[in-house]
């Protein structure tokens, strides 16, 4: 098994790739989400460029052995497919890896290579966020509408944002992953298109209910408090 202090130093954060062995640097960097891995007590996930992936992994020394990764089994284009391939093949049996001032190198016996840097802790504010879905109230979770756009900004106590016609905000209180909104006041605009003004409604709902979130890969999931998805968004 590695030592205990490598073992606590490489589990835990979450490992953002910064560089793969003969992949372009401006495509890593374009990924969104990044490419990432997280390890944690046998367990390893991550994303790596198309798909989620997780299974298990030990370490011994200054290697890591993977057990087999199972995962999502999207189709995606180039580059994403390439740096897919490229991250998996380095995390395919036992890479070596190494540790220092907050980066991790992992190297297959095929001489590929990883770099990744520990991420700082997801942050729920100072970021606009571009809402990808929300809550209907219908136990549904659906887009916003073509031609309309949803947003989000938590600052200093105070969310604001576009509900698709209309400008926002609201008073929030945050602890840990919980969060409480309200009450919210927006604007009078009335817009004529079919089903805008209902969608303000039922989105404008969904954020005033919504009590926990949580960031992974860059995206944002907030929830009610019986664990229902309230809204879903990604930064702009």
């Amino acid at each position: 098994m590695g030592s205990p202090s490598s073992t606590l130093r490489v589990e835990g954060p979450v490992w953002r790739v910064e560089a793969l062995s003969g992949q372009d640097a401006n495509a890593l960097a374009a990924a969104r989400p990044g490419l990432s891995v997280r390890f944690e007590a046998g367990r390893v996930e991550g994303f790596s460029g198309c798909n989620r992936f997780a299974g298990s992994y030990t370490l011994e020394a200054d290697r890591i052995h993977f057990g087999p990764l199972a995962g999502t089994l999207m189709a995606c284009g180039e580059p994403a497919t390439a740096l897919e391939n490229a991250f998996r093949s380095v995390l395919a049996g036992a890479p070596r890896f190494a540790l220092a001032e907050g980066r991790l190198s992992l190297t297959a016996d095929s001489g590929t290579t990883a770099s990744l840097r520990e991420a700082p802790a997801p942050n729920l504010e100072g970021v606009a966020w571009e809402v990808t879905g929300y809550n209907n109230g219908r136990e549904a979770i659906v887009s916003p509408q073509l031609g309309t756009a949803l947003s989000l900004s938590f600052e200093d106590g105070e969310v604001t944002g576009s509900s698709g016609c209309n400008s926002f905000h609201a008073s929030y209180t945050q602890e840990g992953n919980r969060i409480s909104v309200g009450p919210l006041a927006t604007t009078r605009k009335h817009c004529t298109g079919e089903g805008v003004m209902e969608q303000e409604r039922e989105f404008l709902a969904a954020l005033a209910a919504a009590r926990t979130w949580s960031i992974r890969d860059e995206l944002l999931d907030m929830h009610f408090e019986d664990g229902a998805r309230a809204l879903t968004a990604r930064p702009k």
